[in-house]
């Protein structure tokens, strides 16, 4: 019997062992990208990136100081959490009035209109959005270029979070949102970005 225990107990050792060392695979992603898929994703990171940067440029740094610029950086599925939060946090500072904000901003660039409107988020990021919106008391924009290129947008686009109800937007309803040429600036009566 002494040796029975003595035989299951090396067993349970060495399962033990083998249970502790073995090496844990990673995560697989959910989705595997298509061939053209992983090709178009640097195009497309450096055209967000682009357009990123002319939203960046359009903020005086007078009275804007740019707080959060988020990169979607990630490798094998694995990245940070606040890649799902908005690109860009920013606050807005009015020494002479005592006025100081701070609004996020998602920054979206488009070719040109599909099915007469654009779609400018999936719909787990429109979730994601919101979300940090709510938890952060942060109000969030979407700013929306289209044609042109990104760094030069034909069309520019303000439209608040709490505007959009799904992750697509008609080119009516955008309309109402146009940007005209120039500098962004802030309403702090209204808590706009115009």
């Amino acid at each position: 019997m002494g040796y029975l225990l003595i035989v299951l107990g090396i067993a349970a050792i060495g399962v033990g062992l083998r249970i502790v060392l073995k090496k844990e695979e990673p995560p697989r992603p959910i989705q595997e990208a298509t061939k053209q898929e992983k090709a178009e994703l640097p195009e497309n990171k450096a055209k967000g990136d682009a357009f990123e940067a002319f939203v960046v440029k359009s903020f005086s740094p007078k009275y804007f100081t740019l707080q959060e610029w988020r990169s979607d950086k990630y490798v094998e599925g694995r990245y940070a959490v606040s890649n799902h939060f908005p690109d860009l946090e920013v606050q807005f500072e009015l020494h002479s009035k005592g006025i100081k904000d701070v609004f996020a901003v998602e920054c979206k660039w488009r070719q040109n209109y599909y099915k007469g409107g654009v779609e400018w988020a999936q719909n787990y990021q429109v979730e994601k959005y919101k979300e940090y919106a709510q938890k952060s008391g942060v109000t969030v924009f979407v700013v929306i270029g289209i044609g042109g290129t990104p760094d030069q947008p034909n069309e520019l686009y303000i439209v608040p979070l709490t505007s959009l109800t799904s992750n697509t937007i008609s080119k009516d309803t955008l309309s109402q949102y146009k940007k005209e040429k120039g500098m962004f600036y802030w309403d702090a009566e209204e808590k706009a970005l115009k």
